[in-house]
């Protein structure tokens, strides 16, 4: 209870800053609306649709990438449908209220892992799920310097997954973790012990479970460079590098649902070279694009509430 005018302090901070990265964003859509009112009508629709059946496509193998974390941890327990309404239902509620209520429901409804568990297996995809973003952006972004440099960051992120599922390194951080004097880390460390003894197949499996979903997501921004008036589909997987970045930046941020306002913050500076109409749009239909993924599969296996073996 000492630290907590520590805490509020700095929730404040937060809540600031987050209200300047929304007043940020409100300033862009105004400034980019003349360009938006002359643009829309010329959107080509079907390269839109075409962008979001990718979208649906990437967003369905994350679950996926979870549903095999899950396993591992807690091995035949779920069903796919009803770990399916799990995962789904959670990332609905990060959007609004928040991560932490996606991750209470799942502990709530799915009671058959321990809270800890499900903490541990959330932590674990979201750590992977940074990982990959980050590499994917700076995969991107190396090609624009040559396919040689792709190459290297190609070959470099390999080596880190590889080199990083050693057993040795991964136990000596959790025996370091062990060391805090709060149980809730203990229970934490226990939940993810299995991951040090993950086969070969398991890794290779999340490996490409990634890499399509990923594959999938820049082929969603591909198509939606193509629809946007004087965009391409280059113009798509450059954007989709800046919002990978800024997608990352706000996923870690826990401060706001789903990183309102942050992401697009980041976003903008990023994408500076673009005109302002093209960036207002592309933020716009980046997250709504992933709000209706999850929204969509929320609804679809919503009736599965209640199935928790296979």
């Amino acid at each position: 209870m000492k630290d907590m005018p520590w805490r509020k302090r700095w929730r404040w901070v937060f809540l600031a800053l987050s209200f300047l990265a929304l007043g940020w964003t409100a300033a862009l859509l105004w400034q980019a609306w003349p360009g938006l009112q002359v643009h829309l009508p010329q959107l080509r629709k079907r390269w839109l649709w075409a962008s979001l059946g990718c979208m649906l496509l990437s967003g369905y193998l994350g679950f996926e990438s979870f549903r095999i974390i899950v396993l591992r941890l807690k091995p035949a327990l779920y069903g796919r449908l009803h770990l399916a309404h799990l995962y789904f239902f959670a990332q609905s509620m990060k959007h609004l209220p928040g991560r932490v209520w996606g991750v209470a429901y799942q502990s709530m409804v799915g009671g058959d892992a321990s809270p800890a568990e499900w903490i541990g297996a959330n932590v674990l995809y979201m750590f992977f799920s940074t990982g990959f973003a980050i590499w994917v952006a700076t995969l991107l972004l190396a090609c624009m310097h040559g396919l040689l440099s792709g190459a290297a960051v190609a070959l470099a992120g390999l080596a880190i997954y590889a080199f990083g599922w050693n057993p040795r390194p991964l136990g000596a951080l959790l025996d370091l973790l062990r060391t805090f004097p709060w149980r809730a880390i203990d229970r934490l460390c226990d939940a993810v012990q299995p991951m040090l003894a993950a086969n070969r197949v398991f890794k290779l499996q999340l490996l490409l479970l990634f890499a399509l979903s990923w594959l999938c997501y820049l082929s969603a921004w591909a198509a939606l460079g193509t629809a946007w008036p004087g965009l391409d589909a280059d113009d798509g997987i450059l954007l989709c590098a800046y919002y990978t970045i800024a997608w990352a930046v706000g996923y870690l941020s826990v401060v706001t649902p789903s990183g309102l306002g942050v992401r697009e913050l980041v976003f903008t500076l990023l994408a500076q070279r673009f005109p302002a109409d093209a960036i207002a749009a592309m933020a716009v239909f980046g997250r709504a694009g992933l709000l209706i993924v999850d929204v969509v599969f929320a609804i679809l296996f919503a009736p599965f509430r209640g199935e928790k073996r296979a």
